[in-house]
C-alpha cells in the first residue's frame, strides 16, 4: 500500500474542501459587502511652526531668573519659531536650509540659521543671550559702581568700627548684582562627496558684562585687618576659533586640529577707597595714612590670557570586533599682563621695584589619551585605556616684596631676606596618569559580570605631598529578565602617598634666612595636619538598582548607592566620611490617554574633622583640639500627569517638583577660647515647591491654544547672610544681601502656528 507525505496529503484534503464549499458559494452569490469605509485621512506633515504670545509675572525676583529667565514683575513678550526648507526630491539640487528663533523676556533669546548643500557643503551662525542673576538685595555706600574708582560721598563718617559709619544708611545705594551673558558664532563645514574628508571651522565669541559680589581687605593680618565688600566689575570678552580636518572610511577615521582661545578684560583693576580711619586695635603701622581718607586700595581683576591647542585623534579597526583609538593634544597657555603696583598709597614707602613688569606666565599641557575595546571571542568583553595629562608650568620663579593691605611702608631692601612679606611665587606643575583594564563575561545573553582596575598616578611640584597612587577595583553583576533588569556593584580603592611635608608650600615660598632666623618663622599648619585630597585615604563603595516592567502600563526604577571613606593617618583633618544616595521613580499609563509619574530622591553626605588651634609652639595640647561633624541633606520629589482629554484636540497635563537641601554642623569639642562654644551651629536650610498647569487646544490641525501657569515658594535660611545686615561685625563693611524668599506666579498665553 502506497503511503502519502504529510506535505501531499495536507495539499489533498485542502482541496476536497475547496470543492466541497463550492456550491455554498454558488448559492449565496448574493452576499453584500456593503460600502467600503473610507481610508483615515492621514495628518498633515508640518515641517515650519511660530508660537508667539505674552506671558505675566507676579513679583521681582532674581533667584526665580538665576540662570536666565524672567527677574522682574509685570508682563512679557513669548516668541520660538522654526523655519526649514529643501530642494524638491525630484529636483537635481540637494539644497537645505533652516533657521530658529526662541525669545523669552528680554533676558533670554536664542537664534540661528544654517544653509547648505547636503552631503558637501553647510554654513551656519546662531547668537544666544541670557541673563545671569545673583542678587537683588545687596546695597552698597560707594559711589562710581561700574567703574574702576569707587570713592565714598562727600558726608562719609569714618570710625575704627563699621557701627561708627552713623552716614552709612542715608548712604547706601541698591545694586542689581547680575552678568549678562552674550555668545555669537558660526560654522562652515566642506564635506566633497565620495571623499571621506571633512574640513571645518568654528568660531565663538562670547561677552559677559554687569557687577558681581567681591571683597577686599584693609590691614595688618595680625592687627585686627577690616573687610570691605564692594561690586565687582564684569567687562569679559572670550574669543575662540577652531580649524579642523577629519578624514573616515570603514577601516580607520582621523581628525586634526588647531584652537586658539583669547580672554580679555576691559577693566584691569578697581580701585576702592577704605572706610575705616584706623584699626580697631592698636593703630595700623602707617598711622592715619593706612585709613580714610587718604587710602585706596587697588583690585587686580582676571588678567588678558592666550591660549593655543594642537590635537590629533583617531580610531582604527584592527580586527572585526577590536577596536584602537586615541588622542594627542599639546597646548600652551601665556599670560603677560603688566603688574599692578605694590601700593598706589602715595604716603607709603615703596623703595624696592617690582623684579619683573609681569608674570610672563607660561604653562604648557600636553595630554595623551589610547584607548583598546575587543569581543573577539564569544560572551566575552575586553578593554583598557591609558591617559597621561600633564602640566608643566614654565612661568619664573620670583622674589617680590609686597605690602600688606596698603597700611604699612614696605619692608627695607637691607632687611628683605628675614621678612615674612618677601615671597617667591609658586609655579606648581603636575602630572597625571590613569591606567584602566576592564573583563567582562557573558553568563547568559542577559546576565553579565565586569571586573574592572583603576590606577591613578599623580605628581605634584611645591605641595605638601610630591607623590600619590590610588588603585581602586571595581565588580559589577547585570542580570536581565523578561520583566526588568537588577545590578549591582561594589568597589574598594586605596590611595596612599610618598612622604606628607606639611611646611612645602611654606618653606618654597618664603626664604631660608626669614625660615631660620627664629622657631616663630615656620610654617603655621601644624604637622600633623592632611589635606583631604592629599592624604593617605581607603575607600569603600557599594551600589544597586533595578528596573521593572509590569505589563505595558507600569514601569519602576530604583536605585542606591552608598560610600564611606577613611583616612587613616590623618590625626587633623578630615578623618572620615560616608555618602548615601537613593533613587526611584515609577510611571504608570491608566489607559491610552493618561500617563501619571512620580520621582523621589535623597543624597547625604556626613563628614567628620578635627583640627589644632595653634597658637603658641606647643602642639600637643589636648585644650587646643577642636572637633565637627557635617552633615548634608537634599531631598528632591516630583509627580507628573499628562491627559489627552479629547482625542486629538485637548490636552492636559499637571507637575509638581520639591527641593529641600540642609547643612548641619555640628560642634563636638572647641579650643580653649572665651569666644568658642561647643554647640551645634544653626542649620541652614534651603526648600523650594514648584508646580505647573499646562493646556494644550488644537483649534485646528495647524494652530493650537496653550495657555500656561506656574507657581513657585523658595524659602532659604542662612546663617551666614540671616540679619548679618553693613555692621553686624565691627571689623566688616558689609554687603547687606539677605537670602532669597519669594512666592512667584507666572502665566502665560500662546498661540502656535504650523505650515
Amino acid at each position: 500500500m502506497a503511503h502519502l507525505s504529510p506535505g501531499p496529503r495536507w495539499t489533498l484534503v485542502c482541496l476536497l474542501a475547496s470543492a466541497a464549499c463550492v456550491p455554498c458559494a454558488v448559492a449565496q452569490d448574493n452576499f453584500d459587502l456593503g460600502e467600503i469605509a473610507p481610508a483615515k485621512k492621514p495628518q498633515p506633515l508640518f515641517l515650519n511652526s511660530i508660537e508667539t504670545g505674552f506671558g505675566y509675572q507676579s513679583q521681582d525676583t532674581y533667584h526665580f531668573a538665576r540662570y536666565g529667565g524672567i527677574a522682574e514683575k509685570g508682563a512679557f513678550p513669548i516668541l520660538t519659531g522654526s523655519l526649514r526648507g529643501r530642494d524638491p526630491w525630484t529636483s537635481d539640487n540637494t539644497r537645505f536650509w533652516t533657521a530658529g528663533v526662541s525669545l523669552l523676556g528680554t533676558d533670554l533669546r536664542d537664534l540661528f540659521v544654517r544653509y547648505g548643500q547636503q552631503g558637501q557643503w553647510q554654513v551656519g551662525a546662531f547668537y544666544k543671550g541670557f541673563t545671569r542673576h545673583h542678587t537683588e538685595s545687596a546695597k552698597t555706600p560707594y559711589e562710581g559702581v561700574g567703574t574702576s574708582r569707587l570713592t565714598l560721598p562727600a558726608n562719609w563718617i569714618t570710625g575704627n568700627s563699621s557701627q561708627r559709619f552713623t552716614a552709612l544708611e542715608q548712604s547706601l545705594k541698591p545694586l542689581a548684582l547680575k552678568t549678562e551673558w552674550q555668545v555669537m558664532g558660526g560654522d562652515a563645514v566642506l564635506a566633497p562627496a565620495g571623499t571621506g574628508y571633512e574640513l571645518r571651522f568654528k568660531f565663538q565669541r562670547r561677552t559677559r558684562d554687569g557687577l558681581r559680589a567681591d571683597s577686599l581687605a584693609f590691614g595688618h593680618e595680625a592687627n585686627f585687618p577690616v573687610g570691605i565688600f564692594f561690586a565687582q566689575p564684569v567687562d569679559y570678552t572670550s574669543n575662540r576659533m577652531n580649524a579642523s580636518l577629519s578624514f573616515a572610511n570603514a577601516l580607520w577615521q582621523w581628525n586634526a586640529g588647531y584652537e586658539i582661545s583669547t580672554f580679555d578684560n576691559g577693566m584691569k583693576s578697581i580701585t576702592v577707597a577704605n572706610p575705616y580711619s584706623r584699626s580697631i586695635g592698636p593703630p595700623w603701622p602707617a598711622g592715619a595714612f593706612a585709613g580714610y581718607p587718604f587710602a585706596f586700595g587697588q583690585f587686580s581683576l582676571p588678567p588678558d590670557n592666550t591660549a593655543h591647542q594642537f590635537s590629533f585623534s583617531g580610531g582604527v579597526a584592527l580586527a572585526p570586533q577590536t577596536r584602537l583609538s586615541g588622542k594627542l593634544s599639546y597646548a600652551i597657555q601665556k599670560q603677560n599682563d603688566p603688574f599692578l603696583p605694590y601700593t598706589i598709597n602715595p604716603n607709603l614707602n615703596a623703595p624696592v621695584p617690582l623684579t619683573r613688569s609681569s608674570l610672563d606666565g607660561d604653562i604648557r599641557k600636553t595630554f595623551l589619551s589610547l584607548g583598546l575595546t575587543s569581543r573577539e571571542w564569544k560572551n566575552v568583553e575586553l578593554s583598557a585605556s591609558y591617559t597621561y595629562d600633564e602640566r608643566d608650568n614654565q612661568t619664573a620663579r620670583e622674589l617680590y616684596s609686597y605690602i600688606p593691605n596698603d597700611v604699612q611702608d614696605q619692608v627695607s631692601a637691607v632687611l628683605r631676606g628675614v621678612s615674612r612679606y618677601v615671597r617667591y611665587n609658586l609655579p606648581r606643575s603636575f602630572t597625571f596618569q590613569r591606567a584602566k583594564a576592564e573583563a567582562a563575561y557573558r553568563f547568559t545573553p542577559r546576565t553579565r559580570l565586569s571586573v574592572t582596575y583603576n590606577g591613578d598616578f599623580k605628581e605634584r611640584t611645591y605641595q605638601q605631598l610630591e607623590k600619590s597612587n590610588e588603585h581602586a577595583l571595581k565588580a559589577k553583576l547585570l542580570s536581565g529578565f523578561d520583566v526588568g533588569l537588577v545590578w549591582a556593584s561594589y568597589s574598594y580603592g586605596h590611595r596612599t602617598g610618598s612622604g606628607y611635608v606639611d611646611a612645602a608650600s611654606w618653606n618654597a615660598s618664603h626664604t631660608d634666612t626669614y625660615i631660620n632666623a627664629s622657631p616663630l618663622n615656620q610654617s603655621i599648619e601644624h604637622p600633623l595636619l592632611r589635606t583631604f585630597n592629599l592624604a593617605d585615604r581607603v575607600r569603600h563603595e557599594a551600589k544597586g538598582g533595578f528596573t521593572f516592567d509590569v505589563g505595558t502600563k507600569l514601569t519602576v526604577n530604583s536605585g542606591a548607592g552608598f560610600a564611606r571613606e577613611t583616612y587613616p593617618h590623618t590625626t587633623y583633618g578630615r578623618q572620615k566620611s560616608k555618602s548615601l544616595i537613593l533613587d526611584g521613580d515609577i510611571s504608570y499609563a491608566f489607559q491610552d490617554h493618561l500617563t501619571a509619574s512620580a520621582f523621589y530622591s535623597v543624597e547625604r553626605y556626613r563628614f567628620a574633622q578635627a583640627g589644632y588651634y595653634i597658637t603658641s609652639n606647643n602642639l600637643n595640647n589636648p585644650n587646643q583640639v577642636w572637633g565637627a561633624q557635617n552633615k548634608d541633606t537634599v531631598r528632591s520629589l516630583g509627580a507628573n500627569i499628562d491627559w489627552q482629554a479629547i482625542p486629538q484636540e485637548l490636552k492636559l497635563s499637571a507637575a509638581y517638583y520639591m527641593s529641600r537641601g540642609l547643612s548641619e554642623i555640628n560642634v563636638q569639642a572647641t579650643p580653649t577660647s572665651v569666644l568658642a562654644v561647643v554647640a551645634p551651629l544653626p542649620d541652614s536650610r534651603e526648600i523650594t515647591h514648584n508646580a505647573k498647569l499646562k493646556a494644550a487646544y488644537n483649534v485646528s490641525p495647524a494652530t493650537v491654544l496653550k495657555l500656561g501657569y506656574t507657581v513657585e515658594h523658595h524659602s532659604s535660611h542662612d546663617w551666614q547672610y540671616d540679619n548679618v545686615g553693613y555692621t553686624s561685625v565691627a571689623q566688616i563693611l558689609g554687603s547687606g544681601i539677605v537670602p532669597p524668599r519669594y512666592y512667584v506666579h507666572v502665566g502665560s498665553v500662546t498661540v502656535a502656528v504650523q505650515f
